[in-house]
């Protein structure tokens, strides 16, 4: 494959090693320390994978193999590609440019191609830091980019700046890079309109959607318990807010009273119709702990090593990691404030100076609803203690925690249906005033969900 003057060789990953074991055996020391003994069928194939060590293009493999192992010496790559022990290596001559790190498992080398008169980086490209240095992303792409060269950092950012005429790069590596980066989507035709569909999607949701679904990739995602060894897991319960603390009244034992859930789910609707009469604590009481009450702590185990809850509403793992606050405006018995909802004693604690944000969490509400002069009573503030949740899966956890919320924004819904109240979730919500409001910090606990809510009219 012709990428002049750029030549790609397949290498070893980081931390690895690849040594003769036998006349037609290899010892292969994965980072972990864990040695896999390969069996190539020939000294031709074995020759050809020890030169990965060095770094080699494919026809100098193809080569060693004696021109009749091709075949062999593919399915070998794939399945090293697929287990992340091999990457491609772009060098100009023996100066290495930028490392091709695969990320699907089914991986074939860029093709060069043809480059546009005009080009630009994908919108949808990003440039990070990550444990190896500058690396360039795409939510799409099949292989992400170490930047190895400066001069390809200066090209790369240059392209993010707008669109280049391929005139006014000159030189043949520059050409030979960007063909590379074409065909992966890294860069674009600068003067093709993007299409509708593509228009649509805004770059953190497609990186969202790309990066927390599984894919024919090797990103690791799902309960992998990946900080089991580095810092113990958060405690179930949140820790309890300093404040006054105010047990709500006590629920009546389930009757035939409540409507039949076939009947709520058909009538359920989003009900911003305030009446003039606050709600009651009374219907807040039932509200929280239909909805949000701790039923179970069970303790961690050997299989299980964390505690989990038990609540009225499914969670990833039976984590739940999300925690309940109220923003009140106005209730027969509660004053204007923002409250914690302790779900294993049924109470609420009032946090301190935190009146403002709570105000501001209601007009928030009030303002997503289109009527700032009729606000809700109350708002349910949904918020996630992630690290807890984070602390068991990988890659996976802000959406467990929004999926969870999902679930309790629908529970809401019903049970205030039930009750005879008005409620509606908000599409947007302001996490700086719950951080405001607690001083929490984000990256421990913010908020994600609200449903406001309060006596129909």
């Amino acid at each position: 494959m012709n990428h002049f003057p750029i030549i790609l060789r397949w290498r070893l990953g980081p931390g690895l090693s690849l040594a003769p074991k036998a006349e037609t055996e290899l010892a292969l020391t994965l980072a972990d320390g864990r040695i896999v003994t390969l069996k190539p069928s020939t000294i031709g194939l074995r020759d050809a994978l020890l030169a990965m060590v060095e770094g080699a293009d494919e026809q100098h493999l193809l080569a060693l193999t004696g021109g009749n192992g091709g075949a062999m010496l593919h399915h070998y790559i794939a399945k090293l590609v697929a287990g992340g022990i091999v990457e491609v290596s772009a060098d100009n001559g023996a100066v290495p440019l930028i490392r091709l790190i695969p990320l699907q498992i089914e991986f074939s080398l860029p093709r060069a191609e043809a480059l546009p008169q005009r080009v630009m980086l994908n919108r949808f490209a990003y440039l990070r830091r990550s444990a190896r240095g500058a690396t360039l992303q795409h939510p799409d792409a099949p292989f992400e980019v170490l930047i190895e060269d400066e001069a390809c950092g200066r090209l790369i950012t240059g392209l993010a700046s707008g669109p280049r005429d391929i005139c006014s790069l000159t030189g043949a590596l520059d050409h030979a890079l960007l063909a590379l980066l074409v065909s992966p989507g890294f860069v674009v035709d600068a003067d093709v309109e993007e299409p509708p569909a593509g228009q649509s999607w805004e770059f953190h949701d497609r990186l969202f959607h790309r990066t927390t679904r599984s894919h024919n990739d090797r990103l690791a995602r799902g309960g992998t318990y990946r900080f089991l060894d580095q810092w113990p897991a958060p405690p179930a319960i949140r820790p309890r807010y300093p404040g006054q603390r105010i047990a709500l009244p006590p629920v009546p034992l389930p009757s035939s009273s409540s409507t039949p859930l076939r009947d709520v789910m058909e009538n359920r609707r989003s009900r911003r119709d305030m009446s003039a009469q606050p709600v009651s604590i009374a219907d807040i009481s039932l509200l929280l702990h239909r909805v949000a009450r701790v039923k179970e702590v069970h303790s961690g185990s050997q299989s299980i090593p964390q505690e989990t809850l038990l609540r009225a509403y499914p969670s990833a793992g039976a984590i739940h990691e999300l925690e309940f606050y109220l923003a009140i405006r106005c209730c027969d018995q509660l004053n204007p404030g923002f409250y914690h909802y302790n779900g294993q004693e049924h109470t609420l604690t009032l946090i301190s100076n935190a009146e403002t944000a709570a105000a501001g969490m209601v007009a928030e509400c009030a303002a997503s609803w289109g009527q700032a002069e009729q606000p809700p009573h109350a708002v349910v503030v949904i918020t996630s203690r992630l690290p807890r949740l984070a602390w068991k899966y990988a890659g996976i956890a802000y959406r467990m925690s929004l999926l969870n919320a999902g679930v309790a924004i629908q529970s809401l819904y019903l049970t205030a249906a039930d009750l005879g109240l008005s409620g509606c979730a908000i599409g947007t919500g302001n996490s700086d005033l719950f951080a405001q409001a607690t001083g929490a910090s984000s990256w421990e606990e913010t908020s994600i969900a609200e449903f406001g809510f309060g006596r129909s009219a």
